[in-house]
């Protein structure tokens, strides 16, 4: 795995540590620095890691200060990054299963050295679970309000009930008239209609086949938003003929 590192100077002395674990661990490693414990500003060195790995250039991005915090938030800046805050095993595991965090943040005063080492190399190891989650983690980075209770996502949805069931009655099942389109990103194929998105995770092969997770017939429902209830077989057909020049294996959950 190709793992981007950064820290201040209240982090550094852990990066170092981990740098040597991620060495015996067989990774590849890129230091983005700062390169000793003299005081430094943490956006400087934290930012950079972010921007490698929402690029691609990454797989993941472990980031270090003294509680963690700031540079957790300097990470989710970045469009693109989940970065946690963990501080024992368990806030790792879930931080992968249940949020497919690409990076980590630690805070060297929180926890031990060992701890550290721990909580780097679980976080490492544990895979995402998809599912449930991957609806939620495609509704981070979806634009405008999101569907359901707080409230409409577009003009077209703010129709009267009335409007809505005369487009049922005349078989319009669409909520825009809006060209499809997709972007390929570098773990994910977004759907976009309109002002409506939503996305498909991708695993990148490097000598294997890119996989790309779609819902299954039975679970599509509840894991796109309702507008693209219904539509499966439409959009996946647009998907797959848009991103045919990838190779690619398309895995059903």
């Amino acid at each position: 795995m190709k793992i981007a590192i950064g820290s201040d100077h209240a982090g550094f002395h852990y990066k170092e540590k981990i740098k040597q674990f991620l060495k015996e661990s067989g990774h590849d490693f890129h230091d983005f620095g700062t390169h000793s414990d003299k005081p430094v500003d943490y956006p400087l060195f934290i930012r950079p890691v972010a921007e490698a790995v929402a690029q691609g250039k990454y797989d993941r991005g472990i980031i270090l200060g003294g509680s963690g915090n700031g540079e957790a938030i300097v990470a989710n800046r970045i469009k693109g990054i989940r970065c946690t805050l963990c501080w024992d095993l368990e806030s790792a595991r879930f931080a992968r299963k249940h949020n497919d965090a690409n990076m980590l943040s630690i805070g060297e005063r929180m926890v031990s050295p060992e701890e550290a080492i721990e909580i780097v190399d679980t976080w490492l190891k544990t895979p995402f679970d998809g599912g449930r989650h991957l609806r939620r983690i495609n509704q981070i980075d979806q634009t405008g309000p999101l569907p359901g209770k707080l409230g409409p996502t577009s003009e077209v949805e703010e129709n009267t009930e009335s409007e809505k069931q005369a487009g049922r009655d005349n078989g319009d099942v669409k909520t825009s008239a809006a060209k499809p389109d997709i972007l390929i990103a570098f773990r994910y194929i977004k759907y976009i209609e309109g002002n409506h998105s939503f996305q498909f995770q991708v695993d990148p092969g490097l000598k294997t086949p890119t996989v790309v997770h779609i819902p299954s017939a039975e679970t599509w429902n509840s894991e796109v938003p309702e507008w693209a209830w219904d539509r499966r077989d439409e959009i996946l057909d647009f998907v797959k003929e848009k991103s045919a020049h990838i190779k690619s294996e398309w895995h059903e959950y």
